[in-house]
């Protein structure tokens, strides 16, 4: 950045310099590398964010845990099911397998 020169002249009556006095100001950095790195990491941040939302890794992980739970349910009723005829099934042969006795 550019730097501002001042320069004071101090002149007696007849208009000869007498004295003079230069002032020299460097205007500061605003920002500089921390800020601009900081603003690039939360832009950096954001666009993930937004690219994850779009491809639906969001919505879609609700959607197969639902899936998953409606799956082992299903599953479970079918296993149920299956004991409770298997038992039927057992009930029934042993009751039709036991020898009648005759007096």
């Amino acid at each position: 950045m550019a730097e501002i020169r001042e320069t004071q002249v101090t002149q007696d009556m007849e208009g000869n310099v007498v004295d003079r006095k230069t002032t020299i100001e460097r205007p500061r950095k605003k920002g500089g590398f921390s800020l601009g790195l900081f603003l690039g990491v939360l832009i950096v941040a954001g666009a993930i964010v937004a690219f994850a939302y779009n491809q639906g890794s969001f919505q879609s992980a609700g959607r197969e845990a639902d899936q998953a739970t409606q799956t082992a349910q299903v599953q479970m009723n079918q296993t149920a099911d299956n004991t409770r005829q298997a038992v039927n099934n057992a009930t029934d042969n042993n009751s039709s397998s036991q020898p009648t006795q005759t007096n």
